[in-house]
């Protein structure tokens, strides 16, 4: 992966993070006092998130890109099958994505409540995730079976020309 997959894994991760905690802020926000006294995510009470959160999101989002550089780049696992790569890489952004919401106080590492939160909204994300990749290797794989379709029509045509001319 080059420094330009790199840059845009890294935006994208940020970005759909950013975009989960503003939702949660949003579905929470009558609970905002509460929170701001449980998670540095919800320090400024409802009314935005701290620069401080936001460079630690920065942070875990560049972790998961160079994870994904590592489980799905050659130079390393050269003979390991995706179906292995792929929970593998899950388990260390979970356990990445963990360790920082320990070091940064995202939520209190001492309550099994905010784990179990933890990991069910790992699990819904990670499904969003799979589901919009299965529908755009759908999309795509449609796109290129109608392709394949004109093309076949297209050398039909010309066997139907050339079987003319010959006559």
């Amino acid at each position: 992966m080059d420094n330009k997959k790199f840059i845009a894994s890294t935006a994208e991760i940020f970005t759909l993070s950013l975009a989960f905690i503003c939702a949660f802020n949003f579905a929470l926000r009558g609970e905002s006092e509460q929170l701001s006294q449980v998670s540095e995510l919800f320090a400024l009470c409802g009314k935005g998130i701290s620069f401080t959160a936001l460079g630690e999101l920065l942070l875990l989002a560049a972790l998961i890109s160079a994870a994904r550089v590592v489980w799905f780049s050659d130079r390393f696992f050269q003979n390991m099958l995706l179906y292995v790569r792929i929970p593998l890489m899950l388990v260390s952004v979970f356990v990445m994505a963990g360790v920082c919401s320990v070091v940064f106080h995202w939520f209190p590492a001492h309550m099994w409540q905010a784990w179990l939160g933890f990991a069910v909204s790992f699990l819904l994300g990670t499904a969003v995730s799979f589901g919009v990749m299965l529908l755009r290797s759908r999309l795509a794989s449609k796109a290129y079976e109608d392709k394949l379709d004109q093309y076949r029509a297209s050398g039909d045509e010309e066997e139907t020309q050339n079987d003319n001319c010959e006559a």
